[in-house]
């Protein structure tokens, strides 16, 4: 019987001293893109609005998961998921709670330009006519995804 054909070996990469070879987290990239941008987005000024009492967070629509709301509460405490509010053109974004005034930020698309950038579309929405939505460019650095740029789409 004859031996079984051996595979060639992959070619090896190769970089410079100063050049790490991209790492790139093998689990839940998603999770970590959209972390990225809603911390820029909590660690930003909004240009329309002044400092709401509380930020409601939503990820394509809906609430992101408990792992991910503490993690953002390590940053700001007056974080909620979307869940938590409502929105009206009248009121604007309103805490079903307690009354309070907030600020929805959000993420809606996440496109992968290449394995280590992505452009996401996102935004805030304070009223009707205090909102925008933005074109953030996320790029994995060999850590951990950041913005790197964000780009105004529209403004209301």
């Amino acid at each position: 019987m004859p031996d079984a054909p051996h595979p060639e070996p992959r070619p090896q990469a190769r970089h410079s001293g100063r050049v790490r070879p991209l790492k790139l987290p093998e689990d839940r990239p998603d999770e970590a893109i959209c972390d990225a941008v809603f911390r820029y987005q909590l660690q930003q000024a909004l240009a329309d609005a002044p400092y709401p009492s509380r930020y409601y967070v939503a990820r394509h629509g809906r609430d992101p998961d408990n792992a991910c709301l503490d993690r953002l509460r390590a940053l700001v405490l007056e974080v909620q998921p979307l869940s938590q509010c409502r929105a009206t053109a009248r009121a604007g974004v309103v805490d079903r709670t307690t009354g309070a005034r907030g600020v929805i930020v959000q993420v809606a698309r996440l496109t992968w330009v290449h394995a280590a950038a992505v452009d996401v579309v996102g935004g805030y929405y304070v009223s009707h006519r205090h909102a925008a939505g933005l074109l953030y460019r996320v790029e994995h650095d060999g850590q951990r995804w950041t913005v790197t740029t964000a780009a105004l789409l529209w403004r209301a």
